[in-house]
């Protein structure tokens, strides 16, 4: 029977508001843990942003080295393409045009450094939180990179074997010093075959060098932005 007092009402009610707590203080112990455990994976993923971002900015850095070897060995061929040319025009030989007639002949590889590349890959590129720099970044390895990879590979490797080689080796011979010269100087300096075809590599060469100077400005731009980027990380 019901204490007329109200006791048990009072203990139930007493008991009601200790269980509330209990649950309120869980909940906010739930929730505080989320957030830890948020905080936590924010901070991991911004930590692996700051080594690919580092990781890459070396990674350019070495690719911006064998650019430059690239571009000057392509103004040497080019260079030499020209030297060729005018000799043929002016219908002038010398033995020290064998060097640029040696040089006839030549391509370039540009040797790219992708590992941190490959590890935003992995990683998923919205690692990087910054959209203008993210966009530099796919802009430069999926495009450019593998624009200038097609040209070398496909066009300047594939004229290479099938005109300039064959070329070489109807109308040239090597010297005992190694060099390339002319079988025969007069019949050569009217072969527009073989003067078209060094027409044309010297476009190649021209072409090649002015995609490998906007790579070059796009990686010297890339690094500054992720010099920005890990600068403003650090405040």
């Amino acid at each position: 029977m019901e204490n007329k007092t109200g006791k048990p009402a009072y203990r139930t009610g007493r008991y009601l508001k200790y269980a509330i707590g209990e649950i309120i203080l869980v909940v906010i112990g739930i929730l505080i843990a989320l957030g830890i455990n948020n905080w936590n994976n924010a901070n991991n993923l911004s930590n692996k942003e700051t080594t690919l971002l580092i990781e890459m900015k070396s990674n350019l850095e070495s690719d911006l080295e064998g650019l430059k070897w690239d571009i000057n060995k392509n103004e040497r061929l080019l260079k030499a393409n020209r030297i060729v040319i005018k000799s043929l025009n002016n219908g002038v030989y010398h033995d020290s045009l064998n060097f640029y007639y040696t040089l006839i002949k030549g391509n370039t590889v540009f040797v790219k450094n992708t590992s941190a590349y490959k590890n935003l890959e992995s990683l998923g590129i919205n690692i990087i939180k910054n959209d203008s720099l993210r966009i530099k970044i796919t802009n430069l390895y999926s495009t450019r990179y593998e624009y200038i990879r097609y040209i070398e590979q496909v066009r300047d490797e594939k004229f290479q074997y099938e005109q300039i080689i064959p070329q070489i080796n109807k109308n040239l011979r090597l010297t005992s010093e190694n060099l390339y010269q002319p079988i025969n100087f007069e019949e050569l300096s009217r072969n527009n075959e073989f003067k078209s075809v060094i027409k044309l590599n010297c476009d190649l060469r021209n072409y090649i060098i002015i995609t490998y100077k906007d790579i070059e400005k796009m990686i010297t731009e890339l690094i500054h932005a992720i010099e920005l980027e890990l600068k403003d990380k650090k405040k």
